[in-house]
């Protein structure tokens, strides 16, 4: 793995984390990992988490966290 992919995937793990023990929204996370395109930041996500934000997000509020 590259330094761009390893850069990419410590962020995508820590918006992960915000998705799960914050009570943000996947929008304000992209925002917050630096990204002003939220088109990106849903396919960068998915690549290193292997759900898209809204889906990851959403198997933890069903599941009552």
């Amino acid at each position: 793995m590259g330094i761009y992919d390893y850069h990419q995937n410590l962020r995508m793990k820590e918006a992960a984390r915000l998705l799960r023990e914050e009570d943000l929204s996947v929008s304000e996370v992209g925002y917050q990992m630096g990204f002003e395109n939220l088109g990106h930041f849903t396919k960068v996500f998915e690549k290193h988490i292997g759900r898209k934000p809204k889906k990851y997000l959403q198997s933890f509020k069903t599941t009552g966290r």
